[in-house]
């Protein structure tokens, strides 16, 4: 996928392959909403990390990386490998659940 950039510096992230009802479904299972507000999970009000909503046009994924379908399987395969003492814990996620998840994420404007 590219990362496209808009008008006024926002970024217009395409959409990832994969299944957002199926993301949906894992991050409601990995408890996502433990930790963040993520629109249209029930539950998911958690302050510990960053609320997800408008997660498409957020410039950077974990304040470090450029916002991008790869980057964001990147940060959801090694957390700690982009945020050496970020509290998001290793989740053990497949390939699908990691493009999942990002579908439903990169649905979030």
């Amino acid at each position: 996928m590219v990362l496209l950039s808009a008008c006024h510096g926002q970024a217009d992230v395409a959409r990832p392959a994969g299944s957002a009802r199926l993301g949906a479904i894992t991050i409601t299972r990995q408890a996502c909403g433990s930790c963040h507000v993520i629109p249209g999970i029930e539950g998911a009000d958690g302050r510990v990390g960053p609320p997800l909503a408008h997660f498409a046009s957020q410039q950077t994924i974990a304040g470090k990386l450029p916002n991008s379908p790869a980057n964001l399987k990147r940060f959801l395969k090694a957390p700690r490998a982009v945020v050496t003492n970020g509290a998001m814990p290793d989740l053990g996620l497949s390939d699908d659940q990691m493009r999942d998840i990002a579908a439903y994420l990169y649905a979030l404007k």
